[in-house]
């Protein structure tokens, strides 16, 4: 019997190797990673030090068949190798309900230990992530405790970016609670959102002006956003945006949407040209750009491009279920997973049950993760109902969300092919979940 690195070892070595921070003789672990890192296994040795980092998850046992050649591979595979931030999303609660959520039908709930969540942040820092995204729902309303996790990752390094993400519902206020404080101004909770860590100040944008404010029903609020952005850099944070994308754009409707609140962020001078700007926005990794998809409020939108077909020039599985780039998200209720849309990207593990170090280690034999890899959506394509889904999608992963709900629930249940009763009753839950279908209508046709 052999030992070899885990996933999580190899990203913890690989790190370390990186930051020049391993070097034979610091210690006999330290020796072990590097012999390990180099030359891929190592004969098992029923020793303390083997013990420790076994439970500790950097090394497991393997065969003495499995050869170096499949070992590299597996290395090569490696779920997380191009993982370069973690969202943590603390909350499902939000204040608003915004007109294309796509979160819109799961769940509410609050994650209510923050402790679990600074544990997979030692983890994930030792793996070498630097960027961590707190996300909601509305996490600067309804997240208690999340500004903990902030002051812990902090503690860790000046270098690593941590972000909220918000709606902005709380610029320009008095007498406001947020994270579980009442501040007396917006300026006020600036300086506490400074002051436990937090870099950066990420505000969603749906579009321009009236667009912006209709879709998130609140006038005036793009404006407000705007002058937001200019406070926020004003506090000594820095100012960012989470921006919606469009399909029926145009590149100039594209370019002015991401060249205005450039102008603000980047201080620009007026005369520079809009494509200038927006480019400017789009290069800068700490801004999030996202397309426009059809679950949740979306679901229902006329806009054709992706009909469900037999024949398909897209192909259906994800790469991001089984090879993450750049995002690892761990949701509300506990769940590690590959995509945030509805319930689609979970499946992998719950850190309500097993620790983070464990999830990953165990990543690839998630049914998600080998439904994807092994480009098996396909096959259930054929079990989507089109009277509750309808025939075209604004986006593909709206389609590939829904097949992959579909295919994991009757994964889950046992639930063969031919049980169409079964199948049907799936199809109506994963409808509610995404939006397509209302609880109401279900108990109506019931």
């Amino acid at each position: 019997m052999n030992i070899r690195l885990s996933y999580y070892g190899w990203m913890v070595t690989r790190h370390l190797v990186s930051v020049n921070q391993l070097h034979l003789g610091d210690s006999p672990e330290t020796d072990l990673l590097l012999d390990l890192y180099t030359g891929l296994s190592a004969p098992y040795a029923d020793s303390s030090l083997q013990h420790a980092m076994r439970d500790e998850g950097l090394i497991e046992l393997s065969n003495d068949s499995v050869s170096r050649d499949d070992i590299r591979l597996g290395y090569r595979r490696n779920p997380f190798e191009h993982v370069q931030k973690v969202i943590f999303e603390f909350t499902t609660y939000c204040n608003f309900n915004c007109e294309h959520c796509y979160n819109a039908q799961v769940p509410r709930l609050t994650e209510s230990d923050p402790q679990l969540l600074m544990d997979a942040a030692n983890s994930l820092l030792r793996m070498g992530i630097r960027r961590f995204d707190f996300v909601g729902g509305e996490v600067s309303r309804y997240g208690d405790g999340w500004l903990d996790v902030v002051e812990h990752i902090r503690s860790h390094g000046d270098d690593i970016v941590i972000s909220l993400y918000t709606n902005g519902w709380w610029l320009e206020q008095e007498n406001f609670k947020a994270a579980g404080q009442t501040f007396v101004s917006t300026q006020a909770y600036l300086e506490e959102l400074k002051r436990r860590g937090v870099s950066h100040i990420v505000f969603s944008l749906d579009g321009q002006g009236e667009l912006h404010d209709a879709s998130r029903h609140h006038a005036g609020l793009y404006q407000k956003v705007l002058r937001g952005l200019d406070q926020v850099k004003k506090s000594g944070l820095a100012p960012r945006v989470s921006l919606l994308i469009r399909p029926e754009w145009s590149d100039a409707e594209f370019e002015a949407f991401l060249a205005e609140p450039a102008s603000v962020i980047y201080d620009f001078d007026p005369l520079t040209p809009p494509g200038e700007r927006a480019l400017r926005l789009s290069l800068d990794s700490t801004n999030a750009l996202s397309n426009f998809i059809d679950v949740g409020n979306g679901a229902g939108d006329d806009t054709i491009q992706f009909p469900i077909l037999e024949e398909r020039s897209h192909a259906l599985s994800c790469r991001n279920f089984y090879r993450l780039s750049p995002t690892l998200t761990i949701k509300a209720n506990g769940e590690l997973a590959s995509c945030r849309l509805s319930q689609a990207g979970e499946g992998y593990g719950n850190l309500n049950q097993q620790t983070l170090v464990e999830v990953l280690n165990h990543f690839d034999e998630a049914f998600v993760y080998q439904l994807h890899a092994n480009h098996q959506l396909e096959k259930y394509l054929p079990l989507v109902d089109r009277s509750l889904f309808g025939s075209a999608f604004t986006h593909l992963c709206s389609l590939r969300a829904i097949v992959t709900m579909l295919a994991r629930r009757m994964h889950e249940e046992f639930i063969s092919f031919e049980d169409v009763s079964a199948i049907e009753r799936i199809n109506r839950e994963v409808a509610i979940l995404t939006g397509h279908l209302s609880k109401r209508d279900l108990s109506t046709e019931i």
